[in-house]
C-alpha cells in the first residue's frame, strides 16, 4: 500500500523522468537518496547529480549556491533532503531556477520536524522549513504544489530509536493514528514534498 505522499512523489517522479536533462543536487552518486529503485525511469534521459563533496563521486562537484551551470540549461531538478543542509537556502532556490529552462520542473524534499542530522565536514544541519517558508523561498515559480509527509505520529516515529529498521512497522501505525486523530489537517509533519515549475 502506497501513502498519499508516496504517490505524490512517485506521480511528480514520473513527470520528471519524462525530461531530457536532469539534475539531481546532493544527490551524492547517481540514484542515491532512495532513487535507486526508479534508474529505469531515467533510461530515456540524461541524469547527472550535482553535489559539493566529491567523497560521494556525483556527476558533478559543485555548490548549489554557485552551480557550474549555464542559466536556462536544465529541464528539470530533484533536491531532495537537501535545503536543510545549506546555508542560505533563499540563493539556493534562487539557483535551482537559475538553472532551470523556461517550464522547467523541480522536485524537492525537505524536513521539518525531523532529528538534527549533520555530518561534518561532508555537510551541516542548518534549518527546519514550514509550508509558508517554502511558499516564500518558491514564490517567483509559476507554478506550485506542496504534500506533507504524514501528521504529528509520522513526524514522532523519526525519533523513536532504531526507527530506520522498525519503519515497516512503526510507519503503518503512525499513518494509522495519523489518519484516526486527523493530524495532517494540523501544521505538524515530518516534511515536505514540494513540485515547483518555473
Amino acid at each position: 500500500m502506497k501513502y498519499d505522499y508516496e504517490k505524490f512523489f512517485e506521480e511528480k517522479i514520473g513527470e520528471i523522468a519524462r525530461e531530457k536533462d536532469v539534475l539531481d543536487v546532493g544527490g551524492g552518486s547517481p540514484f542515491q537518496k532512495r532513487m535507486a529503485q526508479y534508474r529505469d525511469w531515467f533510461k530515456n534521459c540524461r541524469y547527472r547529480t550535482l553535489d559539493s563533496a566529491p567523497e560521494y563521486n556525483p556527476s558533478i562537484v559543485g555548490d548549489i549556491h554557485a552551480m557550474p551551470l549555464q542559466n536556462g540549461s536544465v529541464d528539470a531538478i530533484i533536491c531532495l533532503s537537501v535545503l536543510e543542509h545549506v546555508h542560505d537556502p533563499k540563493k539556493a532556490v534562487e539557483e535551482i531556477k537559475r538553472v532551470l529552462k523556461p517550464g522547467g520542473k523541480a522536485l524537492v524534499y525537505t524536513h521539518f520536524v525531523y532529528p538534527y542530522h549533520a555530518r561534518p565536514p561532508a555537510y551541516f544541519d542548518y534549518f527546519r522549513f514550514t509550508e509558508d517558508g517554502l511558499k516564500r523561498l518558491f514564490k517567483d515559480f509559476t507554478r506550485l504544489e506542496i504534500k506533507k509527509h504524514g501528521g504529528y505520529f509520522l513526524a514522532l516515529m523519526f525519533f523513536f530509536p532504531f526507527q530506520n529498521r522498525l519503519k515497516f512497522i512503526l510507519e503503518p501505525v503512525c499513518r494509522l493514528l495519523d489518519k484516526f486523530f486527523k493530524t495532517e489537517k494540523k501544521t505538524t509533519t515530518a516534511g515536505y514534498y514540494l513540485y515547483a515549475v518555473k
